[in-house]
């Protein structure tokens, strides 16, 4: 057995038991679980990577991991912490996503490509922005700025695969889609209609996320290896 498979079979075990205990509402058991997720998955990426991280990649780690805890914690105002923590998180992994998309060689044709990502992924953040929210709690002009962000994490990763094609690029895409299914569901919840099925919805994305996102750590690390071997 590997090093780093223990980790990654717990990471796995605690997604299953988090899924299923939110399924059964079973909220203490869920937070227990739920807390393993994180950790488990960023131990089986310093074993991996021999236990070297850079700043941007810890700092996605820590914020991610505070969002979480602001998630278990359920105060009044854990939604509002969670979503900036979530949002200082993506800023940072859209700064590793453009360091990537710079060095594409974009050509006339890819315009159109171009163009109709943009389009799509803009109809989906002004429909959810153009929702009433009736538990609006922090100034709209933040769930603007939160918007924006991930629209253009989805933006240069979609370019970055379509362009690029490698399986680095399709674990950031799969994990990028599951953070937007996850957070419209989290928003959705937490600031429009408080329903059941946007909260287990929201989870099963939200925890599977973390695989794609430490896989496309290792993946792109492997390519930037070769590139500059070369």
């Amino acid at each position: 057995m590997k090093a780093n498979a223990p980790s990654l079979i717990v990471y796995f075990t605690a997604c299953f038991f988090a899924i299923g205990f939110n399924f059964l509402e079973e909220l203490a058991l869920l937070s227990y679980f739920k807390s393993i997720v994180l950790p488990s998955i960023f131990v089986y990426y310093l074993i991996t990577n021999n236990y070297k991280i850079d700043m941007v990649k810890g700092g996605i780690f820590l914020f991610c991991f505070i969002g979480d805890i602001f998630n278990f914690l359920k105060l009044d105002n854990s939604a509002i912490f969670a979503l900036i923590s979530f949002l200082c998180a993506y800023l940072f992994l859209l700064k590793l996503v453009f360091d990537d998309f710079k060095k594409l060689n974009l050509v006339k044709k890819d315009v159109l490509s171009i163009l109709i990502i943009m389009f799509a992924i803009g109809i989906i953040c002004f429909t959810v922005l153009s929702l009433k929210f009736e538990k609006m709690m922090l100034d709209f002009s933040a769930y603007i700025i939160y918007g924006i962000t991930l629209s253009l994490l989805s933006f240069f990763s979609v370019v970055n695969y379509i362009k690029r094609g490698s399986y680095a690029f399709f674990n950031l895409v799969v994990m990028v889609t599951c953070f937007i299914i996850s957070d419209i569901f989290f928003i959705l919840d937490n600031f429009y209609l408080k329903l059941y099925v946007f909260t287990l919805t929201g989870i099963i994305p939200q925890v599977l996320s973390y695989f794609f996102m430490v896989n496309y750590f290792i993946e792109n690390d492997k390519d930037q290896t070769k590139l500059n071997s070369d």
